[in-house]
């Protein structure tokens, strides 16, 4: 009997996306980065340079549809949505980046619960790995959980922005930009845009048609919704500030 040869796979790539559709991406299988690789150590990101640049691989990680998380498992976060961009959008302006959960249940209005699952779609989605993880001591105060906002790689991929390792010796994620394809230029400058607006706050959750003595005790003595950097995160060696996002134009 003669052998008869496999016929040789070819490879044909996806018609690219136009620059016009911000939410469309045909080039990429999926988004979708497992708990092991959720680590400073472990992901294939880069860290973003600030705020600012972090913000928008958000956006065209929201805008990609490229994270399908009912793929890889069946309960949690459903899709990346409006309110992930807005817990992210806190995040941006942190320094070091290391959120108290009550923190950002009290800036986005949001049950603990819900918090949790965002910060998990961003973790997913590689845009947050863990530096430390929090822990919570009985008897002692928790620890908030630090992280550093990354880039996935499939945001370099999509827009086609090339990046150079400068010190041999430092880590992968310490990458930096070298330059991008002409043809992401034009998407590059509306996420600029999409990075620079900031989000409403949201309304307090009140019923009553008259306001609490509380809120009109606070009101008499001009307290705002700021909170101190004390209750802003648990306790870590250092204390967190916070920084603007706004920032350069230039690819994250």
């Amino acid at each position: 009997m003669s052998a008869v040869a496999a016929p040789a796979v070819v490879m044909v790539p996806a018609p690219r996306p136009s620059v016009d559709d911000v939410d469309t991406v045909a080039v990429l299988p999926g988004l979708f980065v497992p708990e092991a690789s959720q680590w400073l150590s472990t992901s294939s990101g880069r860290i973003a340079g600030d705020g600012y640049s972090w913000m928008q691989a958000v956006h065209w990680v929201a805008g990609s549809g490229l994270y399908k998380p009912r793929r890889h498992r069946t309960h949690g976060p459903r899709s990346f949505g409006p309110t992930t961009v807005r817990v992210a959008l806190e995040l941006a302006q942190l320094f070091p980046c290391r959120p108290g959960i009550e923190y950002l249940v009290r800036r986005t209005g949001l049950s603990k619960r819900s918090v949790q699952n965002h910060l998990q779609i961003l973790r997913e989605t590689g845009l947050l790995a863990w530096i430390v993880k929090g822990t919570r001591v009985s008897g002692g105060p928790a620890q908030a959980s630090e992280f550093a906002r990354m880039i996935p790689t499939e945001f370099d991929a999509a827009l086609g922005i090339r990046t150079v390792q400068r010190d041999e010796d430092a880590p992968a994620y310490t990458r930096a930009v070298s330059g991008i394809a002409e043809a992401g230029r034009e998407l590059m400058a509306k996420l600029a845009q999409k990075a620079s607006r900031k989000v409403r706050k949201p309304r307090s959750k009140t019923s009553s048609k008259a306001p609490s003595k509380a809120s009109v005790k606070g009101a008499e003595q001009g307290v705002v919704t700021a909170v101190s950097d004390e209750a802003r995160c648990t306790p870590m060696q250092v204390g967190t500030s916070a920084v603007s996002s706004a920032g350069t134009t230039y690819p994250p």
